[in-house]
Protein backbone atom coordinates (compact mmCIF):
# COMPACT_ATOMS: atom_id res chain seq x y z
CA UNK A 1 0.00 0.00 0.00
CA UNK A 2 2.88 1.75 0.70
CA UNK A 3 3.43 1.82 -3.48
CA UNK A 4 0.45 3.26 -4.05
CA UNK A 5 0.71 6.57 -1.89
CA UNK A 6 2.40 9.74 -3.50
CA UNK A 7 4.42 13.09 -1.50
CA UNK A 8 4.92 16.22 -3.43
CA UNK A 9 7.88 18.35 -1.56
CA UNK A 10 6.27 21.26 -3.89
CA UNK A 11 2.64 20.58 -2.34
CA UNK A 12 4.01 20.28 1.32
CA UNK A 13 2.57 23.48 2.82
CA UNK A 14 5.00 22.73 5.77
CA UNK A 15 7.88 21.42 3.86
CA UNK A 16 8.77 19.29 6.55
CA UNK A 17 7.99 16.01 5.81
CA UNK A 18 10.27 13.46 5.17
CA UNK A 19 8.78 11.42 2.10
CA UNK A 20 9.65 7.67 3.71
CA UNK A 21 7.75 8.92 6.75
CA UNK A 22 5.01 10.00 5.21
CA UNK A 23 4.31 6.96 2.96
CA UNK A 24 4.89 4.56 5.94
CA UNK A 25 2.61 6.52 8.40
CA UNK A 26 -0.17 7.70 6.24
CA UNK A 27 -0.42 3.85 4.59
CA UNK A 28 -0.41 2.61 7.81
CA UNK A 29 -3.20 5.63 9.18
CA UNK A 30 -5.57 4.54 6.46
CA UNK A 31 -5.32 0.98 7.21
CA UNK A 32 -5.83 1.13 10.47
CA UNK A 33 -8.76 3.74 9.78
CA UNK A 34 -10.28 1.34 7.56
CA UNK A 35 -10.35 -1.68 10.33
CA UNK A 36 -11.83 0.78 12.31
CA UNK A 37 -14.40 1.75 10.29
CA UNK A 38 -15.03 -1.93 9.38
CA UNK A 39 -15.44 -2.79 13.39
CA UNK A 40 -17.89 0.08 13.71
CA UNK A 41 -20.31 -1.18 10.42
CA UNK A 42 -20.58 -4.47 12.40
CA UNK A 43 -21.72 -3.43 16.01
CA UNK A 44 -23.87 0.00 15.77
CA UNK A 45 -24.27 -0.22 19.51
CA UNK A 46 -20.36 -0.31 20.33
CA UNK A 47 -19.54 3.81 19.84
CA UNK A 48 -16.43 4.38 17.84
CA UNK A 49 -15.39 7.57 20.15
CA UNK A 50 -11.87 6.92 18.75
CA UNK A 51 -12.64 6.94 15.48
CA UNK A 52 -13.07 11.20 15.10
CA UNK A 53 -9.50 11.51 16.98
CA UNK A 54 -7.82 9.35 14.40
CA UNK A 55 -9.57 10.60 11.24
CA UNK A 56 -8.47 14.22 12.66
CA UNK A 57 -4.81 12.97 12.65
CA UNK A 58 -5.60 11.58 9.13
CA UNK A 59 -6.58 14.87 8.00
CA UNK A 60 -3.69 17.14 9.37
CA UNK A 61 -2.02 14.83 7.77
CA UNK A 62 -3.44 15.09 4.48
CA UNK A 63 -3.74 18.67 4.98
CA UNK A 64 -0.07 19.03 5.88
CA UNK A 65 1.18 17.24 2.60
CA UNK A 66 -0.83 19.39 0.23
CA UNK A 67 -4.11 17.87 -0.21
CA UNK A 68 -6.99 20.10 -2.04
CA UNK A 69 -9.23 22.21 0.49
CA UNK A 70 -12.17 19.95 -0.83
CA UNK A 71 -10.50 16.74 0.44
CA UNK A 72 -10.05 18.33 3.92
CA UNK A 73 -13.61 19.23 3.74
CA UNK A 74 -15.05 15.42 3.07
CA UNK A 75 -12.87 14.24 5.84
CA UNK A 76 -14.40 17.20 7.99
CA UNK A 77 -17.83 15.57 7.20
CA UNK A 78 -16.58 11.97 8.15
CA UNK A 79 -15.27 13.14 11.48
CA UNK A 80 -18.58 14.98 12.39
CA UNK A 81 -20.55 11.92 10.92
CA UNK A 82 -18.79 9.44 13.64
CA UNK A 83 -18.79 12.38 16.01
CA UNK A 84 -22.47 12.14 15.75
CA UNK A 85 -22.60 8.26 15.87
CA UNK A 86 -20.82 8.46 19.12
CA UNK A 87 -23.27 11.13 20.90
CA UNK A 88 -26.47 8.76 19.29
CA UNK A 89 -24.96 5.38 20.90
CA UNK A 90 -24.10 7.52 23.90
CA UNK A 91 -27.46 8.57 24.53
CA UNK A 92 -29.27 5.33 23.66
CA UNK A 93 -27.22 2.72 25.27
CA UNK A 94 -25.03 4.74 27.39
CA UNK A 95 -24.92 4.65 31.79
CA UNK A 96 -24.94 7.68 33.90
CA UNK A 97 -21.78 6.57 35.17
CA UNK A 98 -20.03 5.93 31.64
CA UNK A 99 -17.56 8.09 30.59
CA UNK A 100 -17.16 9.51 27.10
CA UNK A 101 -14.64 11.72 25.86
CA UNK A 102 -14.79 11.82 22.30
CA UNK A 103 -11.79 14.83 21.88
CA UNK A 104 -10.67 14.55 25.79
CA UNK A 105 -11.97 16.88 28.94
CA UNK A 106 -11.18 20.20 27.90
CA UNK A 107 -8.39 21.04 30.52
CA UNK A 108 -6.62 18.29 28.42
CA UNK A 109 -6.85 20.10 25.32
CA UNK A 110 -3.91 20.68 23.26
CA UNK A 111 -4.60 21.53 19.22
CA UNK A 112 -7.35 19.15 18.40
CA UNK A 113 -10.64 21.53 20.23
CA UNK A 114 -9.68 24.62 18.60
CA UNK A 115 -8.68 23.37 15.56
CA UNK A 116 -11.82 21.51 14.74
CA UNK A 117 -13.78 24.21 15.88
CA UNK A 118 -11.74 26.23 13.60
CA UNK A 119 -12.48 24.16 10.60
CA UNK A 120 -16.14 24.44 11.48
CA UNK A 121 -15.91 28.24 11.11
CA UNK A 122 -14.01 28.09 8.37
CA UNK A 123 -16.25 25.37 5.69
CA UNK A 124 -19.27 27.96 7.50
CA UNK A 125 -21.15 24.81 8.35
CA UNK A 126 -23.06 25.62 11.81
CA UNK A 127 -25.04 22.50 11.65
CA UNK A 128 -21.46 20.50 12.40
CA UNK A 129 -19.94 23.37 15.14
CA UNK A 130 -23.04 22.14 16.71
CA UNK A 131 -22.59 18.39 16.50
CA UNK A 132 -18.94 19.09 17.50
CA UNK A 133 -19.98 21.52 20.38
CA UNK A 134 -22.08 18.38 21.72
CA UNK A 135 -18.80 15.98 21.39
CA UNK A 136 -16.65 18.37 23.81
CA UNK A 137 -19.23 18.77 26.16
CA UNK A 138 -21.26 15.44 26.10
CA UNK A 139 -22.92 15.78 29.08
CA UNK A 140 -24.03 19.08 28.92
CA UNK A 141 -22.34 19.90 32.06
CA UNK A 142 -21.99 23.84 32.65
CA UNK A 143 -20.29 23.21 35.88
CA UNK A 144 -17.73 20.92 34.17
CA UNK A 145 -13.94 23.12 33.70
CA UNK A 146 -14.42 24.61 30.33
CA UNK A 147 -11.53 26.94 28.46
CA UNK A 148 -13.24 30.57 27.70
CA UNK A 149 -11.49 30.99 24.08
CA UNK A 150 -12.61 27.75 22.84
CA UNK A 151 -16.62 28.87 23.80
CA UNK A 152 -15.99 32.25 22.26
CA UNK A 153 -14.79 30.92 19.78
CA UNK A 154 -18.17 29.34 18.69
CA UNK A 155 -19.85 31.82 20.30
CA UNK A 156 -18.18 34.03 17.00
CA UNK A 157 -21.18 31.97 15.07
CA UNK A 158 -22.95 29.80 17.41
CA UNK A 159 -24.86 30.80 20.45
CA UNK A 160 -22.70 29.58 23.28
CA UNK A 161 -22.45 30.59 27.10
CA UNK A 162 -19.46 30.96 28.04
CA UNK A 163 -17.81 33.66 30.63
CA UNK A 164 -14.58 35.65 29.10
CA UNK A 165 -13.82 36.34 32.63
CA UNK A 166 -12.95 32.71 33.16
CA UNK A 167 -9.76 31.38 34.52
CA UNK A 168 -7.27 29.72 32.21
CA UNK A 169 -6.67 26.40 33.18
CA UNK A 170 -2.88 25.98 35.19
CA UNK A 171 -0.48 24.72 33.47
CA UNK A 172 0.14 27.64 31.13
CA UNK A 173 -3.11 27.54 29.20
CA UNK A 174 -3.06 30.94 29.99
CA UNK A 175 -1.35 31.62 26.68
CA UNK A 176 -4.77 31.37 24.40
CA UNK A 177 -5.41 34.70 26.54
CA UNK A 178 -4.75 36.85 23.43
CA UNK A 179 -7.09 34.48 21.21
CA UNK A 180 -9.91 35.06 23.81
CA UNK A 181 -8.27 38.76 23.55
CA UNK A 182 -8.97 39.06 19.56
CA UNK A 183 -12.49 37.30 19.49
CA UNK A 184 -13.38 40.15 21.63
CA UNK A 185 -11.85 43.14 20.37
CA UNK A 186 -14.18 45.58 19.34
CA UNK A 187 -11.88 46.93 16.46
CA UNK A 188 -9.80 45.11 13.11
CA UNK A 189 -6.66 46.55 14.15
CA UNK A 190 -6.72 45.39 17.83
CA UNK A 191 -7.90 41.68 16.88
CA UNK A 192 -5.04 41.50 14.69
CA UNK A 193 -2.89 42.66 17.54
CA UNK A 194 -3.97 40.01 19.84
CA UNK A 195 -3.91 37.33 17.08
CA UNK A 196 -0.15 38.05 16.18
CA UNK A 197 0.61 37.57 19.77
CA UNK A 198 -0.80 34.69 20.03
CA UNK A 199 0.81 32.96 17.25
CA UNK A 200 4.10 34.55 18.42
CA UNK A 201 3.56 32.75 21.25
CA UNK A 202 0.89 29.22 19.76
CA UNK A 203 4.07 26.77 19.40
CA UNK A 204 5.60 27.34 22.75
CA UNK A 205 2.51 27.64 24.42
CA UNK A 206 1.64 24.44 23.24
CA UNK A 207 4.70 22.96 24.39
CA UNK A 208 4.17 24.10 28.19
CA UNK A 209 0.88 22.65 28.23
CA UNK A 210 2.61 19.02 27.28
CA UNK A 211 1.00 18.94 23.56
CA UNK A 212 2.53 15.74 22.21
CA UNK A 213 2.95 16.83 18.98
CA UNK A 214 5.48 19.69 19.46
CA UNK A 215 8.74 18.82 17.59
CA UNK A 216 7.62 15.89 16.46
CA UNK A 217 9.14 16.74 12.84
CA UNK A 218 12.26 15.99 14.63
CA UNK A 219 11.76 12.49 14.93
CA UNK A 220 10.59 10.93 11.97
CA UNK A 221 11.04 7.56 12.32
CA UNK A 222 8.39 5.52 10.14
CA UNK A 223 7.72 3.30 13.53
CA UNK A 224 7.26 5.25 16.33
CA UNK A 225 7.11 8.71 14.70
CA UNK A 226 4.24 10.94 14.97
CA UNK A 227 4.66 14.35 13.01
CA UNK A 228 1.64 15.17 11.51
CA UNK A 229 1.96 18.77 11.23
CA UNK A 230 1.49 22.28 13.50
CA UNK A 231 -1.94 24.30 12.47
CA UNK A 232 -3.66 27.21 14.29
CA UNK A 233 -6.93 26.49 12.81
CA UNK A 234 -8.24 28.46 15.17
CA UNK A 235 -6.46 31.80 13.99
CA UNK A 236 -7.79 31.59 10.53
CA UNK A 237 -11.12 30.99 11.77
CA UNK A 238 -10.71 34.66 13.43
CA UNK A 239 -9.14 36.12 10.79
CA UNK A 240 -11.99 34.78 8.40
CA UNK A 241 -15.19 35.90 10.21
CA UNK A 242 -13.52 39.05 11.30
CA UNK A 243 -12.42 39.84 7.76
CA UNK A 244 -8.79 40.93 8.78
CA UNK A 245 -5.62 41.79 6.58
CA UNK A 246 -4.03 38.73 7.84
CA UNK A 247 -0.96 40.12 5.88
CA UNK A 248 1.07 40.28 9.46
CA UNK A 249 -0.24 36.85 10.50
CA UNK A 250 1.12 34.64 7.68
CA UNK A 251 4.39 34.85 8.24
CA UNK A 252 3.88 31.94 11.00
CA UNK A 253 4.52 28.86 9.35
CA UNK A 254 1.29 27.37 11.24
CA UNK A 255 -1.13 29.91 10.23
CA UNK A 256 -2.61 27.88 7.28
CA UNK A 257 -2.88 30.82 5.16
CA UNK A 258 -4.43 28.75 1.77
CA UNK A 259 -7.85 27.41 3.40
CA UNK A 260 -8.30 31.42 4.50
CA UNK A 261 -8.16 31.95 0.91
CA UNK A 262 -10.38 29.45 0.08
CA UNK A 263 -12.35 30.31 2.24
CA UNK A 264 -12.77 34.28 1.08
CA UNK A 265 -13.10 32.50 -2.33
CA UNK A 266 -15.98 30.30 -2.23
CA UNK A 267 -17.69 33.06 0.00
CA UNK A 268 -17.19 35.35 -3.17
CA UNK A 269 -18.77 32.75 -4.92
CA UNK A 270 -21.80 32.99 -2.82
CA UNK A 271 -22.82 36.49 -2.73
Amino acid sequence: MTNQVKYDRNKDRQGLFKEDFFKTSYSENLQLLQEWIEESKSDSTIPSDALPQQLYLTMLTEYTAGFPIEDIKKRMEQIVYYCKQCLDIHRQYGQKEDIMFIWGPEEWAGEEQPNIIGLCLLFERMDWLETIKDSLNPYNDDEMYYDPSFRALMNMALPTKFDPSAKFAKGGHNFRKPLLQAIMAESKEESLKYLNTYLSGWYEGNRKIGNLLIDTHLNQDPEYGGYIGYWSFESAAVAYLKDLDDTSLRQYLYYPKDIVDWAREQKLKHE
